[in-house]
């Protein structure tokens, strides 16, 4: 189905409430979310079912499994099960707003307006203002005949308080010049995070030599960037999915590395650095329930290339330590450090 596309934009959501029976005699490891994703990424929604209801099972939690298992149910066709998991999602603050709006479109699926309505209308007072994305949505063809349709619509509408249509125009116009003339959006834009985005072979700023690869892919109509990153010369390998937080206001990462790290970040919107900065915190299993604090720094450069720089601190933010720093340069453009000037 079509709208399938846009519902990972509503983040993790969905609990499953009728899932395959475990013994209690029998005690298992549940799969990683970097499992998970890479059945997202060849489309087995039933892969992506079974891990994410094992994930939740294991650890209620994990807002970023229930909204893949409700993705999954979903597109599968399971509305009830869906609506189970997109009700639970809505508990969660980083994926409410896409929560409600996916609850809605499984209401309207199932034929119950009033509370497919109710839904869309938290999904908008959250951030999901999309008109587009509401109007091109198959799940919602039978809201659409029903007067609260363009009710909703409106909603979603700027309230202008300026004296007249033409004064308002203006300002929207000196808006936009203002914001095109800022060499780089931040991380408290929806767009801020977009030039990422692409195909990239990344060098060293040190050495100038290969590290590694990384494509950053749209999803959800720009809403969502999903990351894949693999190392040169070592098995080190990792994900992260990217959306701007309209509640925060702030773009956030859910880095996951292959060897069970985990990395939340959000953009320090505060920050007057170039591109996005994001601070964060990095868990590692073999660490117990330790974290250490992480910084990110992802700003454009040169012409067409983004430079990556992470540090991390022990000591809560005393001192920092920088543990890479990278030159992103489109997939099989030539390289070197004299070129870039640094």
């Amino acid at each position: 189905m079509n709208s399938l596309q846009r519902k990972l934009v509503l983040l993790p959501v969905l609990a499953c409430m009728v899932t395959a029976p475990v013994s209690m005699a029998v005690t298992f490891n549940a799969p990683t979310m970097g499992q998970v994703n890479e059945a997202m990424q060849a489309e087995d929604y039933s892969a992506v079912e079974k891990m994410c209801s094992e994930i939740v099972a294991e650890d209620s939690s994990n807002s970023q499994a229930w909204f893949l298992l409700g993705y999954a149910l979903h597109a599968q066709g399971e509305i009830d099960r869906a609506v189970m998991a997109h009700i639970t999602a809505t508990a969660f603050p980083d994926t409410a707003p896409l929560a409600y709006y996916n609850l809605g479109c499984a209401q309207a699926l199932k034929g119950n307006p009033d509370q497919a309505f109710k839904a869309l209308e938290k999904a908008v007072e959250l951030g999901v203002k999309n008109q587009q994305q509401y109007q091109g949505d198959s799940d919602l063809v039978s809201l659409r005949k029903d007067a609260r349709w363009s009710e909703l619509l409106d909603s979603m509408r700027p309230n202008l308080t300026a004296t007249s249509t033409a004064t308002a125009a203006a300002e929207s116009d000196a808006q936009k010049k203002g914001d095109e003339s800022k060499t780089h959006a931040s991380g408290a834009t929806p767009a801020g995070l977009h030039f990422w985005v692409g195909e990239w072979d990344c060098y060293s700023a040190k050495s100038g030599k290969l590290a590694g690869h990384n494509t950053l892919k749209f999803r959800v109509k720009k809403q969502v960037i999903h990351e894949r990153w693999k190392s040169v010369g070592d098995e080190y390998s990792g994900e992260s999915w990217n959306f701007f937080d309209p509640i925060a206001k702030a773009w956030r990462q859910n880095w996951l590395g292959n060897g069970g790290d985990v990395t939340q970040f959000i953009a320090d919107t505060k920050s007057d650095a170039d591109g996005v900065m994001f601070v964060g915190k990095a868990f590692n299993p073999k660490n117990g329930d330790s974290y250490t604090h992480h910084k990110m720094h992802v700003r454009p450069v040169g012409d067409g290339w983004v430079r990556q720089t992470g540090a991390a601190s022990k000591d809560d933010g005393a001192t920092w330590t920088v543990e890479y720093d990278l030159i992103y340069v489109p997939k099989g453009e030539k390289f070197d450090l004299e070129s870039l000037g640094i």
